[in-house]
């Protein structure tokens, strides 16, 4: 008999502890933690592979091109001697990964530019736009 209590007592607080163990699990993560400027392993100017495209008769080189300051963000794509794309300032950065991170900064007002990179090795970056790193393309050090 007094094996059978200590059987009971103990199938039930174990079956307590590990219902207890789920629901913890089970709660939502915090958000990212954000930090100010931009990380250091991604800074500097990258570049895409130069592609010639055809405008007419002719032919033009065309590449995109991203630099990386410490608060400041570019992003342009040159085609021949025309250059469209846009700067950000009050940069912010989450760290989603080992070498990923999703860095925001402020274009204008109510205007982010948000870029998810991950650094592939010390001359190559993968960079995608948004936060879910749509048309990811490779960059190398300019």
């Amino acid at each position: 008999m007094n094996m059978t209590k200590f059987a009971t007592k103990a199938s039930i607080t174990l079956g307590a502890a590990l219902g207890l163990g789920l629901f913890i699990a089970q709660q939502p993560a915090h958000a990212a933690t954000w930090h100010k400027g931009t990380p250091s392993a991604v800074r500097g100017t990258w570049k895409t592979k130069s592609t010639s495209i055809a405008v007419g008769s002719k032919k033009q080189t065309a590449y995109d091109k991203v630099t990386i300051a410490k608060n400041a963000l570019s992003d342009y794509s040159y085609t021949g001697k025309n250059k469209l794309g846009m700067k950000g300032t009050s940069a912010k950065y989450a760290v989603t990964g080992k070498y990923t991170y999703i860095i925001k900064a402020k274009v204008a007002k109510n205007v982010t530019l948000t870029l998810h990179v991950k650094k592939s090795s010390s001359k190559v970056i993968v960079i995608g736009n948004g936060t879910k790193n749509t048309n990811p393309a490779k960059y190398y050090k300019a």
